[in-house]
């Protein structure tokens, strides 16, 4: 089981959330604290396979479609043994075990809408599976790279702010370069996925290029939103033990209205407009089963355009980004999509 972090490491992870690319001499002088000591800590979390900074292309970087939230009934076999069959499909960026009527989640990414469709046809072919609800994604607002824990105050999550350059929210999830990538571009661009605080040194030895046009090149990537450092983490070591699903039925032409509320919860890590019987669907992190009945109750009731909800807790989630996890070995195997 995931270890609780100390106090210095959730404030340290919860500005890595905002900076992810921030120097240790920035992130010490704004939290209080040694640089040494950050490096050290980042080290071990790596090492413990508790974090990691990876870096979230811009779909217009690997697809010119958008991704599908699909919900799977099962019969003859349990949801986990489902979905470790999932985890060898192609384009399958999110698998979770959920407490409802469809007890697995997948959300498909394929690079086009031919991929997109021969994908969702081999989940009705994987044994196991009964049933298949897609709901295909129209518009994000909010996407897990600029999510907040909400660890830091107000004053230091200005100044981090400062530091994060990179594109705003909702900016960057269809950019995609003007013309063809050159090689360099592609290694760089593929180095930043792999490690989202990739250093211009490191980058320019991989393609070849000097520090000077290393450094340009990196910034140019990073400002222009071809790819966003995020932080992924196993969120239990935070003090947050309960993922949850939510799906809403919103008023017609109320949807923009509804997004622009869950994106401004801290609860919510993603909130997407989507077609099928439900009009929204939020994913999203809190303490306890207890907090979320809080937050269902004080917050989402509050929502006038919204008439129906649909809940689900998470159970177990075996892949977030691309990025595979475990609850006692941690976070795994990393297999980012290709570039166009």
């Amino acid at each position: 089981m995931t270890a609780l972090l100390d106090a210095l490491d959730r404030r340290f992870v919860g500005a890595l959330h905002i900076a992810p690319r921030a120097s240790w001499d920035d992130l010490a002088s704004i939290l209080v604290a040694d640089p040494s000591t950050l490096k050290r800590r980042y080290d071990r979390l790596l090492r413990d396979r508790v974090l990691r900074v990876i870096g979230q292309l811009s779909w217009g970087m690997h697809s010119t479609s958008m991704p599908v939230h699909v919900f799977l009934d099962i019969v003859g076999d349990t949801p986990l043994a489902v979905i470790e069959r999932l985890r060898g499909l192609p384009h399958m960026q999110n698998l979770a075990q959920l407490s409802g009527r469809y007890p697995v989640y997948a959300s498909v990414h394929a690079p086009s809408e031919e991929a997109t469709s021969r994908a969702v046809d081999q989940l009705f072919a994987t044994p196991g599976i009964r049933r298949v609800s897609a709901l295909p994604s129209l518009r994000t607002v909010r996407r897990g790279s600029f999510w907040d824990p909400q660890f830091v105050t107000p004053t230091e999550r200005e100044e981090l702010v400062a530091l994060a350059d990179v594109a705003a929210p909702g900016d960057s999830n269809t950019v995609s370069p003007n013309k063809p990538l050159t090689a360099q571009e592609r290694a760089a661009v593929s180095a930043l996925v792999r490690d989202g605080r990739a250093t211009a040194a490191s980058v320019g030895r991989a393609g070849g290029l000097s520090a000077s046009a290393a450094h340009r090149l990196v910034r140019r990537i990073l400002t222009e939103g071809w790819v966003k450092p995020r932080v992924e983490i196993q969120p239990e070591s935070l003090g947050f033990f309960c993922n949850f699903h939510l799906r809403l039925r919103v008023r017609p032409g109320r949807t923009p209205d509804v997004l622009a509320m869950l994106a401004t919860m801290s609860q919510v890590r993603l909130a997407a407009h989507v077609a099928g019987d439900m009009s929204v669907l939020c994913a999203g992190v809190v303490a306890d089963r207890a907090e979320l009945a809080a937050f269902l109750d004080r917050q989402v009731a509050d929502i006038p355009e919204v008439d129906i909800a649909a809940v689900d807790v998470v159970l177990a989630e075996r892949r977030r980004y691309w990025l595979d996890r475990d609850p006692v070995r941690g976070l795994g195997s990393f297999t980012p999509p290709e570039l166009n």
